[in-house]
């Protein structure tokens, strides 16, 4: 009787071991990334100065599909801004003190066979303080802008269309500002991939609207992302000097 008991309880240990070591290989549904990129190029345009920035996020992602993130980086377009500003008018002193980008978005994905869907929400936040007299100066108004985009996938193919529900980025009149991005993501060999983009950004009110591309190719080697991509767009050199034709490399570490 007792060898029996002693047999029954080592059975029922070994099953509890098994869970365990089961519910351990479970992915998380918490991830994070952290990356290094030589500049931070945002639908084309440089949000840096074609210098570098350090970047990095935090996702968690429902095994229902529905999803929160949030991702950062450092930025220096609003410096320009006001850079510009004081050039044209020397009382100019408004500063927003702003020298990052923080995202919030959440929504809802899931993959059907080789399609998938992604709908959500991105609020686009630039902690900092602007006042009537940096508005004035600058000719923008609060930078902070809510997007909604629905995206759609095949294969290694993917479409999606983002909409301003605020004005673009502090552009006077441009809420209801359209981007369409159509991309691709081809693994031509074990670990390494060619990208594609092809985008259109169409602005509402005042704002030029304009085309930007990228291709390039991301690489994986020791659990580490390298990234080298060709970005331009068909933006005159004249209007914007942060939207001309660059080589970026960048670096990735995901958790």
């Amino acid at each position: 009787m007792r060898k029996s008991s002693l047999a029954i309880a080592v059975l029922a240990s070994m099953q509890l071991i098994g869970t365990g070591v089961a519910h351990a290989q479970e992915e998380s549904p918490f991830s994070a990334n952290v990356s290094l990129t030589s500049d931070y190029a945002y639908r084309g345009i440089s949000q840096t100065d074609e210098g570098p920035a350090l970047q990095g996020g935090f996702d968690f992602k429902h095994s229902s599909g529905f999803y929160l993130g949030t991702w950062g980086s450092s930025i220096s377009w609003l410096r320009d801004v006001e850079h510009a500003a004081r050039k044209e008018d020397s009382t100019f002193s408004s500063s927003s003190g702003s020298s990052l980008e923080l995202d919030f978005y959440g929504g809802y994905s899931k993959e059907f066979g080789d399609f998938g869907l992604d709908v959500g929400l991105l609020q686009y936040y630039y902690p900092g303080s602007y006042s009537s007299a940096w508005k004035a100066g600058t000719g923008l108004k609060n930078p902070n802008t809510l997007e909604g985009y629905v995206g759609l996938s095949w294969k290694f193919l993917s479409f999606k269309y983002s909409h301003a529900f605020t004005d673009l980025f502090g552009a006077p009149d441009s809420k209801g500002s359209q981007y369409f991005d159509l991309s691709a993501s081809y693994e031509v060999a074990d670990g390494i991939s060619l990208d594609g983009h092809y985008g259109h950004q169409m602005i509402t009110g005042p704002g030029k609207s304009y085309y930007d591309w990228k291709l390039g190719v991301t690489a994986s080697y020791w659990g580490v992302d390298f990234g080298l991509h060709y970005v331009d767009t068909d933006i005159s050199h004249k209007d914007s000097v942060d939207a001309d034709a660059r080589y970026i490399f960048s670096v990735t570490k995901s958790f």
